[in-house]
């Protein structure tokens, strides 16, 4: 019997990880874009609009998520600032509108703040986009 017992195998809880435990997703809100882990959402990153974005570390083990990690990195920065500044060009356009008669320049910088914001939209979708194929590769290379 004590024989029996040293030869078998034994399956110690905690030792693996399952999918579910391991496994990456996006949860976004208005203003909020986290990285949560497994069932029980815990939160891995949290990104914000000030704070550096460096979450290609999070994929190092998966080449292809890295690779969309740091596609992510290079346009979610420039896209949030590039739309808060078409913003700040608009709220100054309107100050100016309120001063008087001269339409050439609040017309200019209406233009100014579409460009700037369809620009800064551009790349944070093309960031999320990035962002999104990060979590899907990371997790189809996760062990099932």
């Amino acid at each position: 019997m004590g024989l029996a017992l040293m030869t078998s195998t034994a399956d110690i809880g905690g030792q693996e990880r399952t999918y579910q435990e391991d496994a990456l997703r996006l949860d976004s809100g208005f203003g909020r874009l986290r990285i949560v882990r497994g069932a029980r959402d815990s939160v891995v990153v949290s990104i914000g609009l000030v704070r550096p974005t460096e979450v290609a570390r999070l994929f190092a083990s998966s080449p292809n998520a890295v690779t969309e990690a740091k596609v992510f990195e290079a346009n979610y920065r420039q896209g949030i600032w590039t739309a808060a500044v078409g913003i700040a060009v608009w709220a100054a356009g309107f100050a100016i509108s309120r001063i008087g008669e001269n339409h050439p320049v609040p017309l200019g910088l209406t233009i100014t703040t579409v460009v700037l914001v369809t620009y800064g939209a551009m790349r944070l979708d093309t960031a999320k986009r990035a962002l999104s194929k990060a979590i899907w590769w990371y997790n189809r290379d996760l062990k099932q």
